[in-house]
């Protein structure tokens, strides 16, 4: 019963963690026009600030995560990412926003690594990919949330208020944790984590951990490009206020999202006896269907069909976080999956967050002269053909390099 509550808390843990991680890519319109910024500065605001910080300290809290109490290390962040995203809503130029956004990052940066651990270390494997698949329906929710809410808040009391009423339940969550959560590993043995440097290398030398790694980077792309710069493409593309698209994004996010994440790990766990590398085909297509309709999304004029392929986009991209996350773990040991996944997921947002976004927002600047409102759309559907390939690429030698019956190389 209490790994069930805990489970739980470590998904309204990252409900919050999403909610106030999205919520700045549907107040973007209304931030670029109160703050006079560019789409280069957007994209700094919701990509760069925030992802070089939550990357750069992502790892040394995954490592962090695999020698302290786990519970007490996510109401530590939680309290300072609540803290700082109502900072957000007080800055009063770009410069002030950007830093609170830093900040931002780095208290999210140490909540992932801790709770899929905690969730791999309460559930059997034979249960594993659909409960962490039920713990990573949180950000299907949190960006329901953050789209829904942020956009009907924004509309009606404007922008600095949706981020107060972001950061401010993270404050009484935090309570609740660490009253009500215990950490596992506390009730065990301790034994010591290997080295860090033993244990990067270990991981580095398992050529799957490395594939799914890249596999990680390259899907995150739809994830995080596509809430970025989806609802402004929207917008401006099609005509659509905030309230209008926020509604809608929150539907693709909250309810296709959640139904591809929660899907996608049930379907796993119930087939993997019956089809071999059952987590890596669902991979591949729903990568494929997703590269797809964001194509869709983005070139075609008609505005229902358009809507419709961004909802079916959405469904498919978030079907990727519980078998992905399922697998890098299964490839470190139980004192290294913290890190496991830090690492994954720093390299993941280094390459999408620091670099993908801000890409996307520079390659809509320089295409605007020529293509108007849809440069926007260009610049995403380029980027997205891109991840597709080397996505695609990266999980076919997941399969290529999985050792036959009897043999093992896991680190």
């Amino acid at each position: 019963m209490r790994r069930n509550w805990s489970l739980v808390l470590l998904f309204l843990a990252g409900v919050l963690n999403i909610f106030d991680r999205q919520i700045v890519n549907i107040l973007a319109q209304s931030i670029k026009a109160d703050l006079g910024l560019s789409d280069a500065q957007l994209g700094l605001l919701t990509g760069t600030a925030f992802g070089l910080f939550y990357a750069v300290l992502g790892i040394p809290l995954g490592r962090l995560a695999d020698r302290v109490n786990r519970v007490k290390l996510m109401a530590t962040v939680l309290v300072l990412w609540s803290g700082l995203t109502i900072l957000c809503g007080m800055a009063g130029n770009f410069l002030q926003l950007l830093v609170a956004r830093m900040g931002v990052g780095v208290g999210e940066a140490g909540s992932q690594p801790a709770s899929t651990a905690l969730v791999a270390d309460l559930f059997e494997p034979a249960r594993r990919t659909s409960a962490m698949s039920t713990l990573l329906v949180s950000a299907s929710a949190g960006g329901f949330l953050g789209l829904a809410l942020g956009g009907y808040v924004a509309a009606h009391w404007g922008w600095r208020v949706a981020f107060f009423v972001a950061g401010a339940p993270g404050f009484f969550l935090a309570v609740v944790m660490l009253v009500v959560m215990r950490d596992p590993r506390t009730l065990q043995p301790k034994q010591a984590s290997p080295p860090f440097l033993q244990t990067v290398a270990a991981l580095w030398r398992n050529p799957r951990f490395r594939w799914l790694a890249l596999g990680l980077i390259c899907i995150s792309y739809f994830a995080y490009a596509g809430g970025a710069w989806l609802p402004a493409f929207f917008i401006r593309a099609h005509g659509m206020t905030t309230s209008q698209i926020g509604g809608f994004a929150a539907l693709g996010v909250g309810v296709g999202g959640g139904f591809g994440t929660l899907g996608c790990g049930l379907i796993c766990d119930a087939l993997r006896s019956r089809v071999r590398h059952v987590e890596i085909k669902a991979l591949m297509l729903t990568m494929a269907l997703a590269v797809v309709l964001l194509l869709i999304t983005v070139s075609v004029s008609q505005r229902p069909i358009a809507l419709g392929a961004m909802l079916l986009f959405y469904m498919f991209t978030y079907a990727f976080f519980g078998p992905t996350v399922t697998l890098i773990q299964n490839e470190a040991s139980a004192q290294t999956r913290s890190l496991a996944i830090a690492l994954c997921i720093s390299v993941s947002n280094i390459v999408n967050l620091g670099i993908a976004i801000f890409a996307v927002g520079a390659l809509s600047d320089a295409l605007t002269p020529k293509y108007g409102n849809h440069a926007l759309g260009c610049a995403l559907g380029i980027g997205a053909l891109i991840a597709a390939l080397l996505g695609l690429t990266a999980h076919s030698r997941v399969i290529a390099n999985t050792p036959r019956a009897g043999q093992t190389d896991s680190p």
